[in-house]
């Protein structure tokens, strides 16, 4: 029988900060990382489409929020986007976020995708985290890490295990949908 643990999102959760204050360019160059922001965020996924870049030669990017892959983001800020959560699988260039996201990473405990596919699970209540006047809600961030439990067996390698499953059906999910166009086209 698995053993199973609850912790608050804040304990299992060994770094969490909002993004930067981006100095944004028009033109890729050797000085230059891709920032994510709020419409980067839809749908569970991450698209670096609306990506925008910044320029580090005009301010640096703190290592620590420079993305990695499995890390969680969560939309912060907006009346409609803030709750919204997605996990990074891959990183495709140098990227980072800007002030109104999120980023999340969990402890030794858990295994990031597991982690991931839990914080998603809790959307709707993240949503509700929001506080703040019309237009301008920001999530609380300590109402986040106390009020958010996730459930996770002792056993990390039954989380990957159960990772693992959840992340198979979103493959197939993606190969379907992409299958689907094609056939509609």
């Amino acid at each position: 029988m698995t053993e199973w643990r609850k912790r608050c999102l804040g304990e299992i959760t060994s770094f969490m900060s909002k993004g930067i204050p981006p100095k944004y360019v028009e033109r890729e160059n050797e000085n230059t990382v891709r920032v994510l922001n709020q419409k980067c965020n839809r749908n569970f996924e991450i698209k670096y489409e609306e990506s925008r870049l910044h320029d580090c030669s005009k301010k640096k990017v703190p290592a620590d929020k420079m993305l990695q892959p499995g890390d969680v983001l969560i939309n912060s800020t907006g009346t409609g986007t803030a709750g919204r959560v997605a996990q990074l699988y891959e990183v495709p260039t140098p990227t980072t976020i800007d002030g109104h996201m999120i980023l999340l990473r969990p402890t030794e405990e858990i295994d990031p995708i597991y982690y991931g596919y839990a914080v998603k699970a809790f959307q709707s209540k993240i949503e509700t985290l929001a506080e703040g006047s019309t237009g301008q809600t920001e999530i609380n961030r300590k109402r986040l890490q106390e009020e958010i439990v996730i459930s996770f067996p002792k056993e990390k390698e039954t989380q990957e295990r159960i990772a693992r499953f959840l992340l198979n059906i979103d493959e197939k999910i993606k190969v379907n949908d992409k299958i689907n166009k094609n056939l509609a086209a």
